[in-house]
């Protein structure tokens, strides 16, 4: 058994987040390649699950608690890496959709004819609304929240009221372009039900916001606790009745509460929020229990590096579509693709801090 020692609480924070990395990736393969057998087998439905609530939710939510515990509290720098993460959405756009895309159709490729065209065009691909885009607004909405100093109550209480109202926004437009075009990013609709493309809009901001401001309250909660461990307990307590709850709203009409997933009704919001909660305190458990290992380096450093991987593996997967088609692969071929783009995405991160390192060091010579 390991020792508690008080750095856990923010370990077990890098552990949920670098599990949520390698999630990711597979429910990203498992969604592009993945024949309609392998998708819909015992395997996939696992796959699913555990790149659907420890996957995205986590990511939010965690964004929300690393951010109260940030060192940088000035309003304009925080506002300003929002809006870069924000571009860097549109950057991904361009650089796994938009120019494959555009390259397959003009070459008239195989694959090109197995798009809905009637749906799925250069500018659709080019605004594709993605977690990056998200993340983002969220940033500089969590930046502004701290700025006027709002009590974690109201934040939490603004979570669930998001949670709660956000299907009642969904598609709402003025019929003005431009307007329209803003008010997808926070409320949009657009199903596209094609393979891994369920919907243009895959994180609006509501009712996504829901979870950034869940981490917000708990990342304050921990933070000003007396006994961590104890407070860690009680989360996972909570989170066992949300997550209850969810599932007796959402029992009756599971399609309707789960929705496409990035548009997820309340019962569906409620399940996603209680996960998230008692997750954290699985992770905090294991963290108590496990000695420190290779494989926990490697995750902290996949929860450091999340943004280049996720750049990383999305380019790769997208681009690997001309060799392996779009859900035509067997079980095989799932688990070897999943390996080998956790793989690449790893070194292609570690390449990354390697340059980023060097050029810190030549900075300070």
């Amino acid at each position: 058994m390991t020792t508690t020692n008080p750095n856990n609480r923010l370990l077990s924070i890098d552990l949920a987040r670098g599990l949520a990395v390698f999630f990711m990736i597979a429910v990203h393969t498992l969604e592009v390649f993945a024949s309609e057998e392998v998708k819909n087998s015992v395997f996939g439905q696992i796959i699913e699950f555990f790149g659907g609530p420890p996957a995205a939710p986590v990511f939010m939510t965690l964004m929300g608690f690393s951010f109260i515990y940030s060192r940088k509290s000035e309003l304009k720098p925080r506002l300003l890496r929002g809006f870069k993460i924000f571009l860097s959405g549109y950057i991904l756009n361009i650089l796994r959709g938009f120019i494959p895309f555009t390259l397959s159709t003009q070459l008239e490729m195989d694959i090109a004819k197995t798009f809905p065209l009637e749906k799925i065009n250069e500018y659709t691909i080019l605004t594709i609304v993605d977690i990056l885009q998200f993340a983002g607004i969220a940033l500089m909405i969590m930046a502004l929240i701290q700025e006027f100093k709002i009590n974690k109550y109201i934040i939490l209480f603004t979570a669930f009221l998001i949670s709660m109202l956000s299907p009642f926004l969904w598609g709402l437009n003025l019929n003005i372009p431009v307007i329209d075009q803003i008010l997808e990013l926070f409320w949009g609709d657009q199903p596209i039900e094609f393979s891994f493309i369920a919907n243009k809009i895959a994180f609006p901001v509501f009712p996504w916001l829901s979870f950034p401001l869940l981490g917000m309250f708990l990342g304050d909660t921990i933070k000003n606790s007396k006994d961590q461990s104890t407070t860690f307990k009680y989360f996972g307590i909570i989170g066992i009745l949300v997550l209850v709850i969810g599932v007796a709203i959402s029992y009756s009409n599971v399609d309707y509460h789960f929705n496409d997933y990035y548009h997820s009704r309340q019962g569906g919001m409620i399940f996603m929020c209680g996960f998230v909660v008692f997750w954290l305190y699985i992770n905090k458990l294991i963290l108590d229990k496990v000695p420190q290992n290779k494989f926990f380096d490697l995750l902290f450093k996949w929860s450091n590096g999340v943004t280049n991987i996720y750049f990383a593996q999305w380019i790769i997967i997208i681009w690997s579509i001309a060799f392996f088609g779009i859900n035509q692969s067997s079980y095989d071929t799932i688990i070897l693709l999943i390996l080998t783009f956790t793989f690449i995405s790893h070194f292609i991160n570690e390449f990354i801090i390697f340059r980023q390192n060097k050029n810190k060091i030549k900075q300070t010579e």
